[in-house]
């Protein structure tokens, strides 16, 4: 098999558009498939996006953008012949994304490790914790209660004060709360009545890091580390919400880089064991020099477009293409290749948290300001508002903060929207 990118047709889907580039710049890339519109596609590139067709913008959920399948073959139909096969890129496989591969005309593969592979990861925080315990790598003092077991007094005892409560399953900080009195953890409880049973964490420091790597056939290709920014209020998050990433951050000692290399080193590994090929992502809590491990993502991360530009900014190949080449079976001819240098550079996202809102003005787009809605466009809670890139910090160093650069300039952006109530 070929891992030639250039012998195959590209189609992307991922919640915002920018979340797959390079790719959709790709000469291969016929077709992007978003929740949030995107006004740089252009050319022979067809975009299709939830926003343009519901007249909606709001946070997308895992598998929502499968609803645009259907018109994939209609796009097919319209494009000048090619009998190159198809790679369907989404972040990671799902059901809804199989099915679509199966109903598309021509020879049609879901770029991903598979359902059964991934899923016991990505959506069961519980059970990689207990994985990576006994690998040896440092976790987090937890334990896992159902929730007519989540006393606060009792969970405090054995675990300090604060803690951390997750949603086994929740993704991007979703479903994860910072406890420090009883009135924190019954809201925690009482936003999700359905969830069966918690993973409950001693609180193991203000700064968290990603490692992300590449798993070969053969090896573990490591990538650059990243302070993770989360939290942060001004950008319309809460306590754990992944807001940003920045790549490049002097705050990070060199003997926390190298332990947390051997850390993604090690699960790189075992994910290759378990069958995973492609982009992982490592998110490490430090405190100190002390680090632990919290999750591991097995698939293409928020942050992974900003390290594929950084990538190519070095002349370098990009990690989401790496990406494709380790699932078409492109052998890295080692067993750990250390990260290569990049350019520093960050980014990070602020969301719509008022209520549902229609837009009348929209401020200027510009390098450092992306991502943003078009006028008539009506926003719900959790919406993407706007992204900013930058070539150095644009959060504080642990990554909880913005800097004053940054807040100033979060400000002149939410000052040039203007918006009305929606009739829902």
């Amino acid at each position: 098999m070929t891992w030639d990118l250039h012998d195959y047709r590209l189609v992307t889907a991922s919640a915002y558009p920018g979340m797959m580039a390079p790719l959709t710049q790709h000469p291969s890339c016929i077709c992007v498939l978003s929740g949030d519109a995107d006004r740089t596609i252009n050319g022979p590139v067809a975009g299709l996006s939830l926003e343009a067709l519901d007249g909606v913008r709001r946070r997308w959920r895992f598998g929502d953008v499968a609803r645009l399948a259907d018109f994939v073959p209609k796009v097919l139909a319209d494009a000048p012949r090619d009998d190159r096969p198809i790679l369907l890129v989404p972040p990671r496989a799902s059901t809804a994304w199989e099915s679509a591969a199966a109903a598309w005309p021509g020879r049609v593969r879901v770029a991903a490790s598979p359902i059964a592979v991934v899923d016991p990861i990505a959506e069961d925080k519980a059970h990689v914790r207990e994985a990576l315990r006994r690998l040896g790598v440092p976790v987090p003092e937890a334990v896992v209660l159902t929730p007519d077991a989540m006393g606060f007094a009792a969970i405090e005892e054995r675990l300090g004060s604060p803690f951390v409560v997750q949603s086994p399953n929740g993704a991007g900080g979703q479903g994860t709360y910072l406890v420090t009195d009883p009135a924190g953890l019954a809201t925690a409880l009482t936003a999700h009545p359905h969830v069966e049973r918690w993973l409950v964490s001693a609180f193991a420091g203000d700064t968290t890091i990603n490692v992300a790597g590449i798993v070969h056939v053969d090896g573990t290709q490591l990538l650059p580390i990243s302070v993770q920014a989360s939290g942060i209020a001004e950008l319309g998050f809460e306590f754990g919400a992944y807001c940003g990433s920045d790549f490049g951050a002097a705050a990070v000692a060199a003997a926390v880089r190298e332990e947390a290399f051997q850390h993604a080193a090690t699960i790189g590994e075992w994910l290759r064991e378990q069958g995973h090929l492609g982009i992982f992502g490592v998110d490490i809590s430090v405190s100190g020099r002390t680090l632990s491990v919290l999750e591991v993502n097995p698939r293409i991360q928020g942050s992974s477009w900003l390290l594929s530009r950084l990538e190519g900014e070095r002349g370098g190949p990009s990690c989401l293409e790496q990406h494709l080449q380790a699932l078409l079976g492109r052998p890295l001819g080692a067993t750990t290749r250390p990260a290569a240098q990049v350019n520093p550079g960050s980014h990070l996202i602020m969301r719509w948290s008022g209520p549902p809102v229609v837009v009348r003005e929209v401020p200027a787009a510009s390098a450092a300001v992306s991502a943003l809605p078009k006028a008539g466009i009506t926003m719900l809670p959790g919406a993407i508002l706007a992204r900013f890139t930058g070539d150095g910090q644009l959060a504080g160093d642990d990554g909880r903060s913005l800097r004053a650069t940054t807040t100033s300039l979060v400000e002149r952006v939410r000052s040039g929207f203007e918006f009305t109530l929606a009739k829902m």
